[in-house]
C-alpha cells in the first residue's frame, strides 16, 4: 500500500534507477556476509556499510540520507509468562513529501547465520511464535502492552544468511548475487519451525531483492496501523534515536558484548532543485500511464 501520490512518484524514480541500488545493496551484502561470523558482527558490518553506500548513491531527482544506531543489548518483551528478544535489526523506510507529511513502512528481522559448514540455521521457537503471532506482549513499563495486529505478513521477518560462505557462492533458484533470504515469520514456522535450510524456501526472494522492494515501497508495515507506529517509537527510544523517559525500559533489556539490536532508517525526497524539472514530473506521470 502507498496511501500518496506523490510516494508513488518517489517509488517510480527510484525503479527508474533500480540497476545503481541494486549493485549498491548487492556489493554492501556482499562485504558484510564475507567478511562476518556472526549474527552481531553481520549487523553491525551491514548497517554501517548501508549507512555509508545509500548516503554515497547519486539518483537524478531525489535526496536519499540514513541515520543507524547500533548498541550491545537487546529488546527483551514478555508474553505468556515467556521471555524473548524481539528483534535483531529495525528496518525503517521514510517518504518524505513536499506537504511535510512521511510515509514510512517498517520490518522487523530476526537474524540467523548457518550452523558451521551447512546452510542449517536454528530457530528460536519463543521469538519465531512472536514475530509469527503476534501475540499481546509487553515491552517496557506496565502500561506498555502491545497487541500488533499486522496488515502485512512480513512485519516480523527473518534474516537467514550462510556463515562463512565462498565469495561467489550465491544461493540456487534464481536468487542472483544473493547469499541469503529474508522470509516472513509465518513462512519459517511452516518450513520449519525449529531448523531451516536456506535453500529451501523455493518461493522466497534473495536478501538484496526484498531489501529493494522495502526501498521502493512494495513491501513493509505501512505506519497507518497505529499500534505498530507506537510499537517502532518505543524501539527508537529503546535505541536513544529518541527521548524515553528514565527507566522506560528497565526489566525489559538484556546487555551483552556479544549481543546486539540494530536501526537503519532510510530517508528518501524528491530534490527541491530539480523537483519541478520536466524529467522529474515525467517519470511522474509515467507512473500512472
Amino acid at each position: 500500500m502507498i496511501k500518496c501520490p506523490e510516494s508513488k512518484c518517489i517509488s517510480n524514480i527510484l525503479r527508474q534507477n533500480s540497476n545503481g541500488l541494486r549493485k549498491k545493496l548487492y556489493t554492501v551484502f556482499e562485504e558484510s556476509i564475507l567478511s562476518s561470523d556472526g549474527e552481531v558482527q553481520f549487523i553491525q558490518s551491514l548497517v554501517k556499510k548501508l549507512d555509508a553506500s545509500l548516503e554515497s548513491l547519486r539518483i537524478n531527482g531525489l535526496e536519499i540520507s540514513c541515520r543507524s544506531k547500533v548498541i550491545h543489548q537487546r529488546p527483551i518483551v514478555i508474553y505468556s509468562d515467556s521471555k524473548c528478544e524481539l528483534g535483531d535489526l529495525l528496518v525503517v523506510v521514510k517518504y518524505h513529501l513536499s506537504s511535510g507529511e512521511i510515509e514510512t513502512k517498517s520490518i522487523i528481522y530476526q537474524v540467523k547465520l548457518s550452523r558451521k559448514n551447512s546452510l542449517n540455521c536454528t530457530i528460536d521457537e519463543k521469538q519465531l511464535k512472536l514475530l509469527s503471532k503476534w501475540p499481546e506482549f509487553s515491552f517496557g513499563r506496565a502500561e506498555n502492552k502491545f497487541n500488533i495486529r499486522p496488515h502485512t505478513l512480513e512485519l516480523g521477518s527473518f534474516m537467514l544468511e550462510p556463515r562463512n560462505p565462498k565469495s561467489g557462492c550465491y544461493l540456487s533458484n534464481n536468487r542472483n548475487h544473493c547469499y541469503g533470504i529474508t522470509p516472513y515469520a509465518l513462512l519459517v514456522h511452516d518450513i520449519g519451525p525449529r531448523t531451516v535450510n536456506i535453500n529451501s524456501f523455493p518461493y522466497t526472494r534473495g536478501d538484496v531483492h526484498n531489501f529493494f522492494s522495502h526501498i521502493v515501497f512494495e513491501i513493509g508495515e505501512h505506519h497507518q496501523n497505529k499500534n505498530v507506529k507506537r510499537l517502532i517509537d518505543a524501539l527508537y527510544r529503546y535505541a536513544e534515536l529518541a527521548p524515553d523517559p528514565p527507566d522506560e525500559f528497565k526489566g525489559y533489556s538484556k546487555k551483552s558484548k556479544k549481543d546486539g539490536f540494530a536501526i537503519i532508517e532510510i530517508n528518501i525526497k524528491k530534490d527541491e532543485n530539480i523537483a519541478s524539472s520536466n524529467k522529474s514530473n515525467h517519470l511522474c506521470r509515467k507512473f500512472w500511464l
